[in-house]
């Protein structure tokens, strides 16, 4: 009986270590993103500010741009402009990744600030087909006619007809409003996001190679139907959740171009894009060594002309394209 009492005080012991552990190693990770993102506004030149009014998606709002000009290792060393088009209307270049740090459920308090606090919101990767942008994603969210438990004790290597896959949506929902979906901002999928960007560390040709390669990497998830991994931890080999498709497809990608290991494929937790090795959450992109912030979005409503408007502010890094 005594045995068995201290047995059970152990693990509670080591049960309450590890929320402690976990709850301040996730706040400290919050922390650092949340003075990433101060000193990315920081530095922005606010004498580059335009402000336009835009017609986007059939609705009608103010934008701002904000220029921040280069200045660490990683930015100068990128040779690409943050914008796909010299009007500066399409964010993002091939194989930038966007991320939000806040969850989809917004009206569930509890679960929200669980989630956004320890795991963040959501992550897709970009790529352009026919110059129209595209976003790469694994999504968890089962028809009704489904439950978790069938993703849960699906192998994932088999044929499926679940619909919670790695997939491909052919509409910006980041940056063009939609009043028909219960967006966090009226309109908006999100109130805030930012754009991630490769660290180039390899010759120009590599790095575009190893590029294009990580699409072509995680866009084989999307062939193979992938499904989504309600565990995160368990499970690993054959599914996938947001962050954890980018992370693993970009170590397969650059296993292969950088180290030539062609049938490399990445199993358990994501090797890159992954800052604390463990189960991959968006602050662990963000804080990664392999990318760098290059843009970042919020939305306010603001006073302008003695009228309540909705204001979209994207602080860019600065051209180096002409």
């Amino acid at each position: 009986m005594k045995t068995t009492k201290k047995i059970f005080k152990l693990i509670l012991l080591l049960a309450l270590f590890g929320i402690i552990y976990s709850f301040s190693f996730t706040t400290y990770e919050n922390i650092k993103v949340n003075n990433m993102i101060k000193k990315f506004k920081k530095r922005a030149d606010l004498n580059s500010e335009v402000l336009i009014n835009v017609t986007n998606g059939g609705e009608s709002y103010y934008r701002r741009y904000l220029e921040v000009p280069r200045e660490t290792s990683k930015e100068l060393n990128d040779q690409k402009n943050v914008f796909n088009d010299f009007e500066k209307n399409e964010l993002g270049r091939n194989g930038d990744i966007f991320v939000t740090r806040d969850s989809p459920f917004p009206e569930k308090v509890l679960i929200h600030n669980f989630v956004s606090y320890y795991f963040g919101g959501h992550s897709a990767l970009l790529y352009y087909e026919n110059n129209n942008p595209n976003f790469i994603e694994a999504t968890g969210f089962p028809t009704s006619d489904e439950s978790i438990f069938d993703y849960i004790f699906n192998k994932g290597n088999a044929i499926h007809d679940l619909h919670s896959t790695v997939s491909v949506n052919t509409a910006n929902y980041w940056t063009t409003p939609n009043r028909l979906n219960e967006y966090y901002f009226d309109m908006f999928y999100r109130d805030k996001y930012i754009g991630l960007r490769q660290v180039k560390d390899i010759d120009d040709d590599l790095y575009e190679q190893y590029i294009d390669e990580a699409i072509n990497k995680t866009y084989e998830k999307v062939e193979s139907d992938s499904l989504y991994n309600f565990l995160f931890f368990i499970n690993t080999r054959y599914k996938y959740y947001c962050t954890d498709l980018l992370g693993r497809s970009f170590d397969e990608a650059y296993n292969k171009v950088v180290n030539d290991k062609q049938e490399y494929k990445s199993k358990g937790y994501a090797k890159k894009m992954n800052d604390d090795g463990f189960i991959s959450s968006v602050n662990d992109l963000i804080l990664s060594k392999d990318t760098f912030i290059h843009f970042y979005v919020e939305i306010n409503e603001e006073i302008l002309n003695d009228e309540k408007v909705i204001v979209e502010t994207i602080y860019y890094l600065s051209d180096v394209e002409v």
